[in-house]
């Protein structure tokens, strides 16, 4: 993934005026604030996407949208990890993301997983979303800890565009 975002970037970003796909990386830092029960949580991280892109504005229609993937990683509050990733989709500045959560254990919660899903309003260089996390488990683990519970969540990306299949 390093590699990857080294090599986009000396890659410039392409465009395409016929509409035909074209594939696009971003990447960026991601902050987060989040809620469970009675817990406010900040997260600082980075967001790296591939989607295929497809822009066509020429006389009589109109087509602007990307599907991909994406991948999160967020340090939350100096004592856990959040790992994201999964599909995600856009039609003008409209997204959602859907995908799989794992947050790393502490001394006071077990490891969790969580189901993903992130409507946003996506920007070229960035987004403002809203996340919410709901765990695939609610059992305590052989020292009792709980897992982390269910989730709301204000992000906040910056993004660099670039295309690397040039």
């Amino acid at each position: 993934m390093n590699a990857l975002a080294l090599l986009a970037l000396v890659v410039p970003a392409a465009s395409s005026d016929d509409g035909s796909p074209q594939p696009w990386f971003t990447v960026g830092p991601l902050v987060s604030v989040s809620r469970r029960q009675e817990e406010t949580a900040w997260g600082l991280g980075v967001e790296s996407t591939l989607n295929l892109a497809m822009h066509n504005n020429l006389l009589g229609s109109f087509r602007s949208g990307a599907v991909g993937i994406f991948g999160q990683g967020q340090w939350m509050e100096g004592d856990h990890a959040r790992l994201c990733g999964g599909v995600q989709g856009t039609f003008l500045i409209f997204g959602l993301e859907t995908g799989v959560a794992y947050e790393t254990a502490t001394a006071a919660r077990r490891a969790t997983t969580s189901l993903h899903l992130a409507p946003f309003l996506g920007f070229v260089y960035g987004s403002v979303g809203v996340r919410f996390s709901v765990p695939l488990e609610n059992a305590r683990d052989l020292s009792g800890r709980l897992p982390y519970g269910r989730e709301v969540g204000l992000t906040l990306t910056l993004k660099k565009p670039f295309s690397p299949m040039l």
